[in-house]
């Protein structure tokens, strides 16, 4: 008999996720032909590293602890700089919710996803000094949310995708390394395999709890392009309001750039707020804390001046 070395066993793996993902990749570029593939993914050991939570009554889609360990290569970028070229080791996170519960065509299973899905691909080092911005480290940021539909998860049995597309939907890129401000189509695909157990319908009418693997691809018309994004200082401001739109004063607005770092602005007495000196070229999430209602958290990226962030009182 004879028995494999662990080394040798997650080389196959890797080469099995690769060829799986190329596969994935050359159907995603036939459905989506005007938008050139920038970037993709594939895991490092094929491990069930995304897992789906039904909690009754909503649910959410999160990478393991830690993030999945993927390996991770950009593509179709002009002059992209030597040490980015490569297959680099990194992390991938997601962070989504949803409260949309989920459908089943014969056999076919659709979970909607109503609430901002952020994915996060990290380097597991930073790139050498002089090659990027901020930490060197953010290869990826992918933020995308409803725009007309829900971005969701499609499959039956044990395989499944998740994608999203504009206009369907809402889809912003930021990195370290690249700009997309050029960018006017944007999207990605996700393919799970191995979903454990197979693709049903739980409580609540969500899918069940389950877990998979993972590759995926990004996409844009044009391609990215390689640079230091601009360091331009912008501002990010709005109105925070009441279910019946009227301005609240004294609600607190709290801002969390890419690095951590936390402003905070007060509303006017006409529910005004406005932060100044934002570096653009970054991913920031903006939430609003009151006594007396309760906001959705927004993340958006920064590349220019944003004067209308408004929120508004979630009805309970």
């Amino acid at each position: 008999m004879k028995f494999l070395s662990l080394k040798s066993m997650r080389l196959k793996i890797v080469v099995k996720n690769l060829i799986f993902g190329l596969l994935f990749l050359s159907s995603g570029l036939a459905v989506s032909a005007q938008t050139t593939t920038f970037a993709q993914f594939f895991e490092r050991f094929g491990t069930q590293d995304f897992v789906f939570t039904n909690n009754t009554s909503s649910a959410n889609f999160n990478a393991v602890g830690g993030g999945s360990p993927i390996f991770f290569l950009y593509s179709n970028i002009v002059n992209l700089d030597p040490s980015l070229q490569a297959v680099q080791n990194a992390h991938l996170f997601i962070t989504s919710t949803t409260s949309q519960p989920a459908s089943n065509n014969a056999g076919t299973f659709t979970q909607p996803f109503d609430q901002t899905v952020t994915v996060q691909i990290i380097r597991d080092t930073p790139a050498p000094a002089g090659v990027g911005t901020g930490s060197r480290t953010n290869l990826l940021t992918a933020v995308f949310s409803p725009a007309g539909s829900s971005p969701a998860i499609v499959g039956s049995g044990n395989s499944a995708t998740f994608s999203a597309t504009t206009p369907d939907h809402v889809v912003t890129f930021s990195s370290d390394f690249l700009v997309f401000g050029l960018t006017t189509q944007r999207n990605l695909a996700f393919s799970y395999s191995s979903v454990t157990p197979t693709l049903a319908l739980g409580a609540g009418n969500f899918l069940q709890s389950f877990t998979a693997a993972a590759t995926g691809t990004f996409a844009s018309n044009p391609p990215p392009i390689y640079g230091i994004p601009t360091a331009a200082a912008v501002s990010i401001g709005g109105r925070v309001l009441t279910q019946n739109g009227s301005g609240l004063r004294n609600a607190q607005v709290i801002l969390t750039d890419t690095n951590g770092t936390v402003h905070r602005a007060v509303t006017s007495s006409f529910g005004y707020y406005q932060f100044d000196g934002i570096t653009s070229g970054q991913t920031v999430t903006v939430s609003v804390s009151s006594k007396r209602y309760v906001f959705n958290t927004q993340v958006v990226s920064v590349q220019d001046n944003i004067s209308d962030m408004d929120f508004y009182a979630a009805e309970y």
